[in-house]
Formats: C-alpha cells, structure tokens, sequence
C-alpha cells in the first residue's frame, strides 16, 4: 500500500504517510467542494428521519445525529446529503486529529464531520473557528458546542427492518425464503440495528433463517463479513461497539459491566453519563446487542474491569439471569437450560458465571439457595 497523498510506501494500513499528508488531502477535498456520491444500494425506510433532519437542518446552523453503534447515522446522512449541492464529506473515523480544513479552502455550504466521538473537542475547536459555518455530525455522543441540536436516532421500525433485511437478502440470493416469523424473530433479536441486520443478511448465502436464528447469542462472532470497502468498525458488529467501548472512562467501563449484569446496580449520575454515549435508550434501558457486548465473555481490544461481587446488589431483574437461575435451582443442568430457553449451551454457561459473580457464589447450589431465599 502507497500513501494516497504523496506515494510513499506504507507499512500499515493507513491511507496517509503522516499529519501533513493527510492535512493536504483535507484541503485539496476543501477547494473541491463536490456533491456527495450516492450509494449504490438501496435505502430502506427512515422516511421520518429524513424530513425531520432535512428541517433540523433548515433551522439550525449545527445539528449532531447521535445513536448506539450500527444504528445507521451515517448512513441517513449520507442520504440526506445526496443531492445537496457544496457539501464538504469528511469521514473522520480513521483520524486521530482534526485540521482546519476550511484554511485557504472555499468554503463549502455544509460541512458534515462523520463520526466524530473520538476528536469531540477537535471538531468543537473547528465549528468555534468557523462561526457561520454550517455543520451536520455524525456521534455517539453531542459536542456540546453552542447553537448544537441534537437527533437522537432509533433503531428502525419493525416494517422498515424486515424490508432492509430482505432487500440485502435478496441482493445476494434471488431465491431467498422469507419466512415472516423468522424474520421477525431476526429483527428483534438484533435490536432492528441496519448494521447487524445488513450483516445477518451477508450470511443468507451459508445459512437458512433458522440457522441464522440459532447463532445470534453469539452474534459478535458471526456478524463479521462486512463489504471490504466499508469502514473498519462497519465490517462487524463487533469492531462498531468496541470502538465506542474504547473512548469509556475505566468507571464508565466499570459502570456499563455492571448494568448489563445488574441494571439496579448503576447510580442516576453514572446512567446519564452511559447514556450521553448512547449506550442507554433515552428511557435507561439496554439494547440487547450492548447488553450482550458487555457482558463477561466478549472480547474486546481493553481487558473488560470486572466489578466487585461485594458492590453487586441483588436488586436486579434481569429476566433471563433470573430465569437460568430459577431452572438451576430445579435441578437442571446447563444442557436441559439451554434447551428449556432455546439459547446455545456456551450463553448458558456464561450466564451461570454471571450469577456466581453477582451473587458472590461459588456454586449451584448457592445459586439453588439464594433463589428460595429471594
């Protein structure tokens, strides 16, 4: 691979060589202002969306579309922009700062920072340079800069996400079965998040629905065959969380581990703060896709800190933790679990240690106890 600025030879994937090649590329894309490419697959849904940002945009200099990881923020941008005229894109996900790209630049009519949760205050520093500037920003959390407006984006409807799904099944096999329950099952299991639905759908060419099904409890192993000229973290459901995992405070850390195991656990203060990051719903619940993301098991770049079964209060309700505990209790062993919820034999399993360690046991039988107990 060649530096796409000066030549020079790379020795990692990067596209740039250094700072000031990628500082040129910024500005020659600046004097070239162009209108932004369309995709060439098609875009389901989000009729809302799209009128409600269009407005947002009409009426506000800064508008910020925030959302969990794989929810399609950049995707509905990239939509919004496609027939707009001066639009300066520029893809920030592979940066580690952010230049004045306007310096000596013409200055487009929208500037829009795609993902910018990683240079918050680069891109904050940037818009105060700019006062007349307008931007649209793509995060999972706000910039917290003034005049900002920010769009909090859902996950899609039922309809719209049966439709993504079978629009990129079909896509890549014409005589794609669509089994409606199934594929109801499919979108709610992963949240109705495009990414992970656009992923689950790459499989259609290995595997039926129902074998699709039965491997989403461990979703984060399978969803990994992403298009190759996508972004690093859009190519897996995987790479898309832990990205965002890697910009949490350690207490965030800490804080996220333990709402996944105990939601009661996590203080009002902590639970603001997961959710600025989009990892809370606006209503403080838990995606199951980040809930399964958290939990102990998943690997991640940073050693996931684990929290201390003495901190753990036992006021949780996690339904299905209380479930494999209810069953542990009777007797059953983790095969007859997995078989009795429909789940794999390895989420069973990790549910059992998650038990031990909230609980602050050792043992199935401490788990049988404290069960009659509670």
């Amino acid at each position: 691979m060649t530096c796409e600025e000066c030549g020079t030879k790379l020795t990692t994937t990067a596209k740039y060589c250094s700072g000031a090649c990628r500082q040129r590329a910024y500005r020659k894309r600046a004097r070239d202002v162009v209108p932004a490419s369309p995709r060439l697959d098609t875009f389901a849904g989000r009729t809302t969306e799209l009128a409600e940002l269009t407005t947002l945009l009409a009426r506000n200099r800064i508008v910020t579309v925030t959302g969990p990881p794989g929810v399609g923020k950049s995707r509905l941008v990239h939509e919004v922009i496609a027939n707009r005229q001066h639009v300066l894109l520029t893809e920030l996900a592979d940066v580690t700062t952010v230049p004045d790209l306007l310096a000596d630049a013409s200055r487009p009519g929208l500037l829009v920072l795609d993902g910018c949760e990683h240079v918050l205050a680069d891109c904050a520093h940037l818009i105060a340079a700019h006062p007349s500037l307008r931007v649209l920003a793509t995060s999972h959390e706000p910039l917290h800069v003034p005049g900002e407006q920010v769009y909090r984006l859902k996950p899609l409807g039922a309809r719209d996400a049966k439709r993504l799904f079978v629009d990129r099944a079909v896509a890549l096999d014409s005589e794609f079965d669509e089994n409606a329950a199934l594929l109801d099952v499919v979108c709610a299991r992963l949240d109705r998040l495009p990414l992970a639905l656009e992923l689950a759908a790459r499989l259609v060419r290995v595997l039926t629905l129902e074998e699709i099904v039965a491997r989403l409890d461990d979703r984060f192993a399978v969803l990994t065959t992403g298009p190759r000229d996508a972004p690093a973290h859009h190519r897996s459901l995987h790479a898309a969380f832990d990205r965002g995992y890697e910009l949490l405070t350690e207490a965030e850390k800490v804080a996220l581990h333990r709402f996944a195991l105990t939601p009661g656990t996590v203080g009002q203060a902590m639970a603001e703060r997961l959710r600025s990051r989009s990892l809370l719903e606006p209503d403080f619940t838990m995606l199951e896709s980040v809930r399964q993301f958290a939990l102990p098991g998943v690997s991640v770049t940073t050693p996931r800190p684990q929290a201390e079964p003495e901190e753990a209060a036992l006021s949780w309700r996690d339904e299905r933790l209380l479930r494999v505990a209810a069953m542990v209790a009777e007797g059953l062993t983790n095969k007859q679990i997995a078989d009795g919820l429909h789940v794999s034999l390895r989420t069973v399993e990790a549910d059992v240690r998650d038990l031990k360690s909230v609980l602050g046991v050792r043992s199935r039988a401490q788990i049988a106890a404290w069960t009659t107990q509670a």
